[in-house]
């Protein structure tokens, strides 16, 4: 917010004494906190950097001047710029000071006619005053929109968005061992995380916010001080550090007490994982170097194959986070234990996703075997695994196959088999059926060839045996047919079965013992089963 010596350079003052940049002109954007002005060959050490000198060469003309450690002292000390009017005293400027200037990349400018200087300040330091009534402004937006976000418990990716956004360049959240945890800018991910572990290790960690390491990145921890858990990067070169930086620290302290309310054990890099999960399977993420240079920034290695893992807790029309947070912890735990190094995020209510590297696609089940035997789930819980990806580009449908076995299995508890960990192969006609239980031509065949049994009404006052009905005809298809097997399950005589059955039969209008009325009653109860109804 604060001009530049470019701004500078353009005002009418400056502009009529005809300015020349000597030397510095690729830093002509340095900004300029004030204007001073000084005749004084030792000035470098009343000054606090950011300053614009201005002189009328009284001390580039003193005979035997240091003209090279006066320039030297003045870049050491921080000025934005070196400003000197030419005139009789000074007809030009000496050799010394323009090389040591160009050297060192200082702006040196000449003004070739005489001007006021008091007129340069006034314009000058008007613009700065007003800055800093708008860096106050700015101050006060920063500090509102952050409590608001602290009071409602903004997500990570929240925070990071606004700080980005308010500070105009990219800003990274990353642990202490370096893994990006989430991020924000208009910077893509390939170029923004590329190599990012080794190169944040360059960047050495400070207890404040400081610029560091050789791509002078700014940073910021975030935690109490003695509970540091994480820090905030700008991976570039920032001209206005004292703005940015302010933006970091509002956006840490946000990420420290959210952190503190919403639970201090939990892992920071679990919650990252569930975002990118979530983001691949809402297709948000297709390029696949900005996707390799994700999963490497969160520390999941390159394999020839992945394996992809959901497990189904609960239901999602009763989420419990307790519950999803339980599982999630576990499944990070077991990929620890077995040295693996896996994705593991909450997907969806009850929904937490696994995904880890393989040796090769014929090693994946193999893996996801030795995972499932070692991961402790509560009774009910359901593991589903989708065919390997054999690349990082198929990660996104690998997710949603072992997301659809999931909601096919957990949907239908007990009636697909017993196994330890179901895969597609294993729906059969379930899995197609979950697929199109949108479509409207499925709930009308259902209706159609259910319609007898849905509205039929029995004889006895205040019953509905459409309910006793439609019960009967699904154990009858779950049995096969065998009235042995279902008098049995039922606990009534065979005579007793049969009768029922002849009723059912007369209801539908159908009879029972033809294959193909069998198999289209069995799709239509599944197809009913699937679909969703108010209790």
């Amino acid at each position: 917010m604060y001009p530049t010596v470019a701004d500078v350079l353009a005002t009418p003052p400056v502009r009529a004494g005809e300015p020349r940049v000597r030397a510095g002109a690729e830093n002509l954007d340095r900004p300029v906190r004030w204007v001073h002005v000084s005749e004084v060959a030792r000035v470098a050490g009343t000054l606090a950097g950011g300053e614009l000198l201005l002189s009328t060469g009284i001390v580039a003309a003193e005979p035997g001047a240091d003209l090279a450690g006066y320039v030297t002292a003045l870049h050491e000390a921080g000025v934005s710029g070196l400003v000197v009017e030419l005139g009789d005293r000074l007809p030009a400027l000496p050799d010394p000071m323009v090389r040591t200037a160009r050297a060192l990349g200082l702006p040196l400018v000449e003004l070739r006619r005489t001007v006021r200087f008091v007129a340069i300040t006034e314009v000058v330091h008007a613009r700065i005053i007003d800055a800093g009534h708008e860096r106050l402004r700015f101050a006060q937006r920063v500090n509102d929109l952050f409590t608001t976000l602290t009071v409602e418990g903004a997500r990570v990716e929240e925070v990071l968005d606004q700080a980005s956004a308010l500070g105009g360049h990219p800003v990274v959240l990353e642990d202490l061992a370096h893994r990006a945890i989430a991020f924000s800018g208009a910077v893509g991910a390939g170029e923004l995380l590329r190599d990012w572990e080794s190169r944040s290790r360059l960047a050495l960690t400070t207890g404040e916010t400081a610029v560091t390491g050789p791509e002078r990145w700014l940073c910021t921890p975030v935690g109490p001080r003695r509970g540091r858990w994480g820090r905030l990067v700008v991976p570039l070169t920032v001209a206005d550090t004292d703005l940015v930086g302010a933006v970091l620290e509002r956006a840490a302290a946000t990420l420290a007490i959210t952190r503190v309310l919403r639970g201090e054990g939990r892992d920071i890099a679990l919650d990252a994982h569930g975002g990118l999960l979530r983001d691949l399977l809402a297709g948000q993420v297709s390029d696949e170097q900005a996707m390799g240079a994700r999963l490497r920034a969160l520390g999941l290695g390159g394999g020839r194959a992945y394996a992809v893992l959901v497990l189904a807790v609960g239901s999602p029309a009763a989420p419990s986070a307790a519950a999803d947070q339980a599982t999630l912890e576990a499944a990070a735990a077991t990929a620890r234990g077995q040295g693996r190094a896996a994705l593991t995020g909450v997907t969806a209510p009850g929904r937490v996703a696994v995904v880890f590297p393989c040796s090769g696609e014929d090693d994946e089940p193999a893996a996801v075997h030795s995972f499932r035997a070692a991961l402790s789930l509560p009774p009910g819980a359901v593991v589903a695994a989708a065919a390997p990806a054999g690349r990082i580009t198929g990660l996104p449908a690998a997710l949603e196959e072992a997301s659809h076995v999931a909601d096919v299995v957990a949907a239908a508890p007990g009636r697909v088999g017993e196994r330890d960990v179901y895969r597609g192969r294993d729906l059969g006609a379930r899995g197609l059926l979950w697929s199109l239980r949108a479509d409207p031509r499925l709930h009308q065949f259902a209706e159609l060839q259910l319609e007898p049994l849905l509205r039929h009404r029995g004889p006895r006052r205040g019953t509905e045996q459409s309910t006793e009905l439609l019960d009967l005809l699904r154990a009858y298809l779950d049995h096969n047919g065998n009235v042995a097997v279902l008098a049995r399950a039922l606990h009534l005589s065979r005579p007793a079965v049969y009768a029922r059955l002849d009723r059912l039969s007369e209801v539908l209008g159908h009879d029972l013992a033809d294959a193909e009325t069998r198999l289209s009653l069995h799709l239509a109860v599944l197809a009913y089963d699937q679909a969703p109804r108010r209790p």
